[in-house]
């Protein structure tokens, strides 16, 4: 039997190998971005809020939630059989996560970072309710998403720009 090719391995989940290419593409698309970010000068964090870890650490927590994404994705459509437009749901999150330095003009604080945020943790529990209907362990590679979410959102609250 001849291997799956490596796209429909990736849409389909299918093969040893579809894990670590919906994991890869996240990891390696926020890597490169904020590499640019970052090396370019233009996502400059302003005044670190309290509580919140310094920023290499904040960067890991980044990558492992949209790793996270990923695997989702991967076990969404290995348990449901479903590649339509649900699967895509970890996929349209992590993309609005990755665009959190874009609309926060740099990283600043500010109302676009405060709702950016709130939006933010708003589709992680919708896309855990999408998942939710097809697939019981999905949703749950989604809730430190929420978590962190949620603990950044209560720092924007208590300690305001």
């Amino acid at each position: 039997m001849p291997a799956p090719n490596l796209r429909t391995a990736f849409l389909r989940a299918e093969g040893r190998g579809a894990l670590a290419m919906n994991v890869a593409v996240l990891i390696v698309a926020t890597i490169a971005i904020n590499g640019f970010l970052f090396a370019s000068g233009w996502a400059t964090p302003g005044t670190r809020m309290p509580m919140i870890p310094p920023g290499a650490v904040v960067g890991l927590i980044w990558t492992v939630l949209l790793g996270l994404m990923g695997a989702a994705r991967w076990s969404y459509v290995r348990a449901s059989g479903d590649s339509g437009w649900r699967s895509w749901t970890p996929f349209a999150l992590a993309a609005l996560c990755i665009a959190y330095p874009f609309y926060t003009s740099g990283l600043q604080r500010g109302e676009a970072a405060f709702w950016g945020t709130a939006i933010t943790l708003v589709v992680a529990v919708a896309v855990m309710l999408v998942l939710r209907g097809r697939d019981a362990r999905a949703p749950w590679l989604l809730v430190p998403t929420a978590i962190w979410g949620g603990y950044v959102l209560c720092v924007m609250i208590a300690y305001p720009a």
